[in-house]
């Protein structure tokens, strides 16, 4: 029985920014860019043939001469690939009667932080912070919006496109002067802010990715600064219980948590209609969720620890091994 044949697509973002890695000899350009899924590079098994192409700008584009038998959009961020999403899209339409398509374009472009406040109200015990997208070009436009849709401070800034922290600033009053920021009419979020620190001024991020409608636990990261990412590892260095902690909640997840959880996220699967996707959260004692981020933007099966065994590659493998039985079964 020969292999299935899976296109993975990636997409140039709309400033046509990316970082060049290498270029060999025969002019081959080995790049990276921001706002893709990053998945088929660790996808590489013996059950099925990847085929990759980038979309670009332009109207048409050559496409792989194989027999495709399924397509996965690895194109994820609804606000930096706004052009090459509609491209998706078009194609979506041509293929997806023919053969199965994950993460549809369309779909995926539902993800701004101000369409999830919007999509995802009323569901019981979830909760994501009123959240609105503007274009100021003063900070007097920021205040407005601020007093016309009725947010109390503090208030959460953030330059749309951006993750990890970068550019976002948490509002505490009208002495906020954004010197930090090109207000020129580009897009920013203001999200109304919420304390979700412990009695011990510690607070608490979960990672979880949903799989064709599973949910799994990537990580778990202790701050005591609200805004978490990646560099708030430094603090669990510092204080090594959170580690054992971590290590504890990875552990009982599939048993503690996930039962809890478990209709919610349905709920969440059913109207992203989202094959693939990534939360990050605080859940409290109650198991209510408390949303900070929810896209198919996060990395998920990249392990940067020294160590090469680690408490998070298990999830990892068990994630990764998620996407490609939801592939793999895929009917020829």
């Amino acid at each position: 029985m020969s292999k299935k044949n899976i296109l993975f697509i990636n997409g140039i973002p709309d400033d046509r920014k990316m970082l060049i890695q290498k270029i060999n000899k025969n002019g081959l350009i080995k790049w990276r860019g921001k706002g893709g899924a990053n998945l088929s590079y660790f996808l590489k098994n013996d059950l099925f043939d990847q085929y990759d192409i980038v979309f670009d700008l332009k109207g048409t584009q050559e496409l792989p001469r194989q027999m495709i038998h399924a397509v996965f959009n690895q194109i994820s961020d609804a606000d930096t690939h706004k052009n090459v999403l509609k491209k998706a899209d078009s194609f979506y339409k041509t293929v997806s009667k023919h053969v199965p398509f994950f993460n549809p374009p369309a779909n995926v472009m539902n993800t701004t932080r101000d369409n999830i406040y919007r999509l995802l109200q009323g569901v019981d015990k979830l909760h994501i912070p009123k959240t609105v997208k503007i274009q100021p070009k003063s900070p007097s436009d920021i205040y407005d919006t601020i007093e016309k849709e009725h947010f109390e401070f503090p208030v959460i800034f953030r330059q749309a496109g951006d993750h990890g922290g970068i550019s976002t600033v948490k509002i505490d009053d009208k002495t906020e002067q954004f010197y930090a920021f090109p207000l020129d009419g580009r897009d920013y979020y203001l999200t109304q802010f919420v304390d979700y620190a412990d009695t011990m001024g510690i607070y608490t991020k979960y990672r979880l990715v949903v799989v064709d409608g599973e949910v799994y636990i990537r990580h778990v990261i202790f701050s005591d600064s609200w805004v978490i990412h990646s560099k708030s590892r430094e603090y669990m260095e510092k204080n090594k219980k959170y580690q054992s902690q971590e290590a504890k909640i990875l552990k009982s997840f599939d048993i503690e948590i996930k039962p809890k959880i478990k209709d919610v996220i349905n709920q969440i699967y059913q109207k992203l209609k989202l094959d693939y996707f990534g939360i990050d959260c605080y859940i409290d004692k109650d198991m209510n969720i408390l949303v900070f981020e929810i896209n198919a933007n996060m990395n998920v099966l990249i392990n940067n620890a020294k160590d090469k065994i680690n408490i998070w590659t298990k999830q990892i493998d068990i994630i990764k091994n998620a996407v490609i039985v939801m592939i793999e079964k895929v009917k020829t």
